[in-house]
């Protein structure tokens, strides 16, 4: 990388076990890194990152003109249970909303499944004497001098955060906001946050749910940015830095310490991002995301270079009321055991070996068959990963395969291709899961496999479902560091509103321009070019879910868009239906400039193999060439079977699929026929 680049970008993903680190300069040449992460603080593997990469390409920190960072410290915080004492103060009547939560079950027919147990202990929720009906009319006054008396017991537990989520708060959050200055001054907690604050939306457990949420992970969020913020400064970096959120957009760390809830999907957004801009400009109409790791496989739907996005997440089971890029996550991915179910049908996941001990081929302990273990013993793999940083024993995973292979009757690799066809199966129906289940016919979709175990599954993915190609990006192993490097600034705002008529659709236009003024006070350069998408969440009248589409200030065009927007989702539109309009949006995106793409324009076409390995396809071994894809240039046509390694993953090409790289080193895998 030149010494004289005036752009430098830096990203950096941290994931549970491995750190990711991409830097670019202005030619748009990459250099990655992985590191190990470092789960009791966080901060030191990114600082590590920052320092090592750097060194690594000769520049340093005071050259970065951009840094942005994807953390899973707020999602591990919920799923380890890990977080601060949360108190809760509700309406009166309203005090088990997140013990009760909805009809929805998690598995309907299995009586011993439980959901998981609500973030906020049930001692540890008080009621508050007010009321205020579904449109907003105060019923009953907030009590004062009764919540004053309520907060004593609150005061004795030496809670870290207090929750105020009254009933129906979200169309009047007058008393919810008067309480919330009542307790603050109290000083019952450090910190007192009403819901409404944090999603001003209907649906009480699920903004109650998503108000604990923001404050369960928020003192854990709040101390690890101030870490990182410090080390960061005292690297040299001068640059402002950003977060990745879970839509897919980025926020300051400031916004991060104060809405901390909207960074729990934040790993899974990177990599659809990266997917999504490249889709675009390769001109893909439709692309599915396909990120696999070591415990699970994470799927996206993207539509002319637009992520699908939903307002209705979950993690860890608790729903999350926040926009997020919409990511089906299957628990199937390289560290994914194999089983015998009570039939002795094989089955594979979705329990995992995870980092520790890992696939047994990892020499960590691992007694376990997984689909790491069957890729090494079929050939697919080597005997090392990142460059020969890690070794694999490949006798090691023989010998379990073949002796769990003989409790079925089958050799090791029998076994082994059986493994992975059974976890093929399971991928399949993730994939339709967010394509064909939304009307999309998967032949006309290209897979955008990535992730350090994607590029090994996607040309068997691409053959089973009939899509056109399976794309891999130049660096699929570090493809959500890579993809957040051209996210946009982006914040989200939302109002409840009522609009069934032709008048008062027009008088959302002031809902729109009040939330464009909250946005003109938030936004880190007003004078950046920004772009306002105006939205509603739209529903016939009697349904309980909405819709989300572009708003239009004439009604029959607004009735379209809905008309056409529930077609496409649930087969049927109503014209006679009546259409009511609740939730007013606003999603406000400043756009930094995007950073050139590497090109290997300049490298010969013509590679050879490295070597050649015996690789078991279809019941036979055969011997397969391996190539090193740092050689690849433009048009470097590769006819199958084949096995192309690079540092962060390696990439399998069936016998019936030619791979041919393009002009900026992505690698595009179709079937044979479609090539001669």
């Amino acid at each position: 990388m030149s010494q004289t680049d005036g752009q430098l970008h830096m990203a950096v993903d941290t994931g549970g076990t491995f750190t990711d680190v991409a830097v670019r300069g202005d030619d748009g040449q990459m250099a990655v890194w992985k590191l190990p992460s470092t789960p009791s603080a966080p901060d030191d593997a990114v600082i590590a990152g920052v320092q090592g990469a750097l060194e690594r390409v000769g520049r340093s920190p005071e050259e970065l003109t951009r840094f942005v960072h994807g953390s899973t410290v707020a999602t591990n915080t919920v799923i380890t249970r890990d977080g601060a004492r949360v108190g809760m103060i509700t309406t009166q009547g309203f005090r088990d909303v997140l013990a009760i939560a909805h009809q929805s079950r998690p598995a309907i027919y299995d009586q011993h499944k439980r959901r998981p147990e609500p973030l906020i202990v049930q001692e540890a929720i008080v009621e508050a004497t007010q009321r205020m009906d579904a449109g907003g009319t105060v019923l009953v006054e907030l009590d004062e001098a009764a919540l004053a008396e309520t907060l004593k017991p609150l005061a004795a537990m030496e809670l870290d955060v207090i929750v105020v989520s009254f009933l129906n708060a979200y169309v009047n959050p007058k008393h919810e906001q008067r309480a919330a200055t009542i307790v603050q001054d109290a000083g019952v907690a450090p910190q007192v946050v009403a819901a409404t604050s944090i999603c001003a939306e209907m649906r009480e457990y699920e903004r109650s749910s998503t108000a604990a949420i923001n404050a369960y992970v928020s003192p854990k969020i709040t101390g690890y940015i101030q870490r990182l913020e410090q080390g960061l400064t005292k690297t040299g970096m001068k640059t402002g830095w950003r977060m990745m959120q879970s839509s897919g957009g980025l926020l300051s760390p400031s916004d991060a310490a104060e809405h901390p809830a909207r960074t729990v999907l934040s790993g899974l957004a990177g990599g659809v991002v990266g997917a999504a801009n490249w889709s675009k400009h390769l001109g893909l109409r439709r692309t599915v995301s396909f990120d696999i790791g070591g415990t699970s496989t994470d799927i996206a739907l993207i539509r002319d270079g637009v992520p699908d996005e939903t307002l209705a997440s979950e993690i860890a089971g608790l729903p999350l009321q926040l926009p997020a890029v919409d990511v089906h996550t299957i628990g199937a991915g390289g560290g994914s055991i194999a089983w015998l179910d009570s039939g002795g049908g094989l089955r594979v996941g979705p329990h995992s070996s995870g980092a520790e001990p890992g696939p047994i081929s990892y020499q960590r302990g691992g007694q376990e068959p997984t689909v790491t273990d069957a890729h090494v013993v079929l050939g697919r793999l080597g005997d090392e990963l990142l460059g020969g940083e890690f070794q694999l024993d490949a006798a090691a995973a023989r010998e379990a395969m073949a002796t769990w292979g003989e409790t079925i009757g089958l050799s090791a690799e029998d076994t082994a291709e059986g493994i992975l066809r059974v976890i093929t199966a399971t991928m399949s129906r993730g994939i339709r899961k967010v394509s064909v289940e939304r009307g999309i016919d998967l032949r006309s979709c290209d897979l955008m496999a990535f992730g350090g175990a994607g590029p090994l599954h996607a040309a068997d993915l691409a053959r089973e479902l009939g899509m056109q190609s399976a794309v891999i990006p130049p660096r699929p192993g570090i493809a959500s560091a890579v993809g957040m490097l051209d996210a946009p600034i982006r914040h989200d705002y939302a109002t409840s509103v009522e609009a069934k008529t032709s008048s008062t659709l027009a008088e959302l236009q002031d809902v729109f321009d009040t939330m464009r003024e909250r946005a003109a006070d938030q936004l880190d350069d007003p004078t950046a070019e920004t772009n306002y998408e105006l939205l509603v969440d739209a529903r016939y009248i009697g349904q309980s879910y909405e819709l989300t589409v572009a708003y239009d200030p004439e009604w029959e065009r607004q009735q379209t868009l809905f008309e056409e927007a529930h077609e496409q989702n649930y087969g049927f539109a109503d014209p006679d239906a009546l259409m009511e309009i609740v939730v007013a949006r606003l999603v406000v995106t400043q756009q930094l400039e995007h950073g050139a793409l590497e090109s290997v324009a300049s490298i010969d076409a013509e590679v050879t193999p490295t070597s050649h390995r015996d690789v078991y396809i279809d019941g036979a071994w055969r011997e397969v060439p391996i190539y090193d894809r740092t050689t690849f240039g433009a048009k470097t046509v590769i006819e199958g079977p084949a096995v192309i390694e690079q540092f962060d993953s390696t990439i399998y090409v069936r016998p019936d699929q030619i791979a041919e790289n393009d002009t900026y080193d992505f690698l595009h895998i179709r079937q044979a026929t479609e090539q001669e």
